[in-house]
């Protein structure tokens, strides 16, 4: 099941708007695609990733035949990175790949994995996996490997470098390859799969993932361990103290609890969250606050890869972009995102219901016998 759009969307035909268009002059309706809106109120409410979503929801009203491929498959599919900045991803049977208006085409000698839910046709979660780790920043990549592997189980690690060699098309992939060769579905956030990167670029041993402690009667489970140095960390994301799955004040308590009683018989534990992961020196300081120390050295060229996930690299006089402006564009003519937030990202591990396999071409044709039979029948 695909994950659904946060908002309401509202089109011309709605009862509940007689004119849209006026009411997007007016500023009360966002509009996203030509004939698709949004109330303002309840667009700004949302956080950067949902908006995402909720843009490939109106990519696939706009048009119903589109196959979404790269973060748009991924957000229905239920890993939350991208932010609104980034387009909305699809593929076309055209001679070349080309953005416009928000949607980026893309084309491929490969024939792609692709699947229909809920009447929206996306790719596969493992084409998605090897097309992202092709695409994105190697931290990214291996967020979204290991949260589609969680998503869909069948998803193993040999058949994600298998498919990211069997390809035709070679661009990318030796840059898939250090992401899908460390993908697990293990760690249970982007976080602690951005923090796993990160840790091994610093140079440090490869900790032991959920590793679980029974301590005065209690089980805790940990994200990080390291046996050697009898350590263990916490990537913390704010999700769980934002009040969105009940009270913070309970949430911080028994966080604190947790991790009082975890300080007591264990050599070290620390903490992190986005900004020192991003920052990696302070996240080399944390893990060095825990007896840990580096076991080779730094690899700098990925370290230099490092970004807030979601956004674009930050624009060198970075300031929050304000709802409906379009990002500047560099000398070469690529859009540039300034100083957005850093992400909360969230995953669903709701898994997919059974998925037919088909290729691309056969899930526009379905699409397409679909609406000829519903107008028949009508």
């Amino acid at each position: 099941m695909l994950l659904p759009c946060p908002i309401p969307l509202i089109v011309p035909r709605d009862e509940s708007v007689v004119h849209p268009e006026r009411a997007w002059h007016a500023g009360t309706l966002k509009r996203l695609f030509r004939g698709v809106y949004v109330e303002v109120a309840a667009w700004t409410e949302l956080p950067p990733w949902e908006k995402y979503l909720v843009q490939v929801h109106a990519a696939a009203m706009v048009n119903p035949d589109r196959v979404f491929c790269h973060e748009s498959a991924a957000a229905l599919l239920g890993v939350l990175i991208a932010y609104p900045t980034r387009p909305v991803h699809v593929l076309t049977e055209s001679s070349s790949s080309r953005l416009y208006k928000g949607v980026r085409t893309h084309t491929s000698v490969d024939d792609r994995e692709a699947i229909v839910e809920d009447g929206i046709a996306l790719t596969a979660p493992l084409s998605t996996a090897v097309d992202l780790a092709r695409s994105t920043a190697p931290a990214e990549g291996l967020a979204y490997a290991d949260a589609l592997m969680r998503i869909d189980t069948a998803i193993t690690r040999p058949r994600l470098l298998a498919l990211n060699e069997d390809l035709g098309s070679g661009r990318g992939r030796q840059q898939a390859r250090w992401p899908l060769g460390r993908a697990s579905g293990i760690p249970e956030s982007v976080l602690e799969s951005a923090s796993l990167a990160v840790i091994e670029w610093l140079g440090y041993e490869v900790p032991v993932l959920q590793k679980t402690f029974f301590f005065e009667g209690f089980e805790d489970r940990t994200d990080f361990y390291w046996a050697r140095e009898d350590a263990a960390g916490e990537a913390d994301g704010l999700v769980k103290y934002t009040g969105e799955f009940g009270d913070p004040s309970v949430a911080i308590i028994g966080e604190k609890t947790r991790e009082d009683r975890l300080r007591r018989h264990l050599a070290g534990f620390g903490r992190w969250g986005w900004d020192e992961v991003v920052d990696y020196d302070a996240l080399d300081a944390t893990l060095r606050s825990m007896g840990l120390r580096p076991v080779r050295p730094r690899d700098t060229m990925k370290l230099s890869t490092l970004r807030r996930f979601g956004a674009e690299p930050p624009h060198e006089t970075a300031r929050p972009l304000r709802d409906g402006e379009v990002a500047p564009r560099s000398r070469r003519g690529r859009a540039v995102s300034r100083g957005l937030e850093a992400p909360g990202q969230r995953v669903s591990k709701t898994a997919t219901t059974a998925q037919t396999a088909i290729t691309t071409k056969a899930a526009i044709a379905i699409q397409s016998q679909e609406r000829r039979i519903g107008a028949s029948a009508v």
